[in-house]
């Protein structure tokens, strides 16, 4: 059945790779239109994971920076039982937020499951030798470390562009607990400033 499903995906695929050019060159094009397609997709799933799920990610993300932030505060007033009993809830967010950041990531790669599976039964058969090596390498070789590179230069220009500037400015704003998180840096200023008093 996932074969079926792959060969359903070459018409949607195989147009990248068919520009007027060079084969190496075509397939190169190719490549980097199907990691920016897989890129896309990957993080369009990640914002609707999100968005599904929106009241549990600002539940923790508020747990996690007050029970922070109380933590902080019991400690600048020297109460160690409310400092312990706050600093364990917010260790418990902070590994429930860091848990649930990875099953977002997790929803964002799924596509390249398939476009490697349709590279795989499109171009299995082709080989590519390696420069100075005796070894040939089949287009998964190239296209994950591509499509990392891909990712990556995405990401950075994610703030950019008009849909992703929208989705991350509806995400910040889910996510605001009202305060800032605090840090042990603020805990010690106070105590700079009276020193230098």
């Amino acid at each position: 059945m996932l074969i079926e499903f792959e060969q359903a995906l070459d018409p949607l695929f195989i147009w990248m790779f068919r520009f007027p050019l060079p084969p190496l060159a075509a397939f190169g094009v190719g490549l980097t239109l199907l990691a920016l397609t897989v890129t896309v997709v990957g993080e369009l799933a990640m914002a609707g994971a999100y968005f599904l799920n929106r009241k549990h990610f600002a539940k923790i993300n508020r747990e996690m920076i007050l029970n922070n932030n109380n933590s902080i505060r019991a400690l600048s007033h020297g109460d160690k039982k409310s400092y312990t009993a706050c600093n364990s809830l917010a260790n418990e967010a902070f590994g429930q937020n860091f848990f649930s950041g990875l099953a977002l990531f997790a929803s964002s790669i799924w596509p390249v499951a398939f476009a490697l599976g349709w590279l795989t039964l499109r171009y299995g058969a082709v080989e590519f030798p390696l420069p100075l090596v005796e070894h040939t390498v089949g287009p998964n070789f190239f296209f994950v470390p591509l499509y990392i590179v891909v990712r990556v230069l995405f990401c950075r220009a994610k703030p950019y562009l008009p849909v992703f500037r929208t989705i991350r400015a509806a995400v910040l704003a889910n996510q605001d607990a009202g305060e800032r998180m605090l840090s042990w840096a603020d805990l010690l200023t106070p105590q700079q400033g009276k020193r230098q008093g």
